[in-house]
């Protein structure tokens, strides 16, 4: 029989919602009950609120921390 991790299971619904951010580096961690916070290869870039926390919400704070980066 096989088993469900919790953990493992969320961890594969947030890298889905990351889409095509994901293999870019991208990564969403749950902190606590009420946020997400996003992260670029090692560092945290954003957080985003749970109650918010839509798929084009997400790629929207991926595709801006992009730009960020070429613009500087």
């Amino acid at each position: 029989m096989a088993t469900y991790d919790k953990e493992q299971g969320l961890q594969s619904i947030l890298n889905a919602a990351l889409g095509e951010y994901q293999p870019l580096g991208f990564r969403l961690m749950e902190m606590g009950d009420h946020s997400l916070m996003l992260h670029y290869r090692d560092e945290m870039v954003g957080a985003i609120s749970l109650g918010g926390a839509t798929i084009p919400v997400i790629h929207e704070a991926c595709r801006e921390y992009l730009e960020s980066l070429n613009a500087s």
